[in-house]
């Protein structure tokens, strides 16, 4: 014998379903186990639509990653490159004025900076033929008139000296000015020219 669940009823043996209310008990067992079932199948899909997004969002964020390094390396190859660029200017430039003293170096000996043809004239005055010794001691140019002023010093010490034993010191006097004139000129236009008379003296 037995009785509806749901009701109360007498069902009789052979049936499942009550004739009072209609339950069935072995029915609605069925279609609670379907229910779970269900149940079961759709949290497997959420799983598994979990995972395939979070495997989506992983597989962007190593993407970002991989753009951001490969940005990076193209920033630092351009980096590379003009920092390349730079150099080889800077060595290139360095190379055109080597080249460049390297040659005005090798040029014409009477061609001379106006600082050093200065400082030449100057070394037909007195004694200050010691200048390009002490200011410009690499120019040839200079030190040549130099060597000049020095020779033409001396002169004037043993002009004094004779044209006070013999009174013809203006003659002398004015063949210094002469020597001053001829070698200034000669330091200002840049030419290495030895004083008349007395700038072969000691070569």
């Amino acid at each position: 014998m037995a009785y509806c669940k749901q009701c109360g009823a007498y069902i009789p043996d052979g049936l499942t379903a009550c004739l009072a209310c209609g339950y069935d008990e072995n029915l609605a067992a069925k279609q609670q186990a379907a229910a779970q079932q269900k149940t079961a199948s759709e949290l497997m899909r959420e799983k598994l639509e979990e995972q395939r997004r979070a495997r989506q969002e992983e597989h962007r964020r190593w993407a970002e990653q991989e753009q951001a390094r490969r940005e990076q390396q193209e920033q630092s190859r351009q980096w590379a490159e003009q920092e390349y660029a730079r150099r080889q200017a800077e060595r290139q430039q360095a190379a055109r004025s080597y080249t460049y003293r390297t040659t005005m170096n090798r040029a014409d000996p009477t061609a001379a900076a106006e600082p050093n043809k200065l400082f030449a004239a100057l070394s037909y005055l007195s004694f200050l033929f010691v200048l390009p010794y002490i200011v410009t001691p690499n120019d040839s140019f200079a030190k040549f008139h130099a060597k000049q002023g020095m020779k033409l010093f001396v002169f004037t010490l043993v002009a004094d000296t004779i044209g006070a034993l013999t009174g013809f010191g203006w003659v002398l006097t004015l063949l210094r000015f002469y020597f001053i004139y001829k070698g200034m000129m000669n330091a200002f236009n840049g030419k290495t020219e030895p004083l008349p008379y007395i700038g072969n003296i000691g070569n």
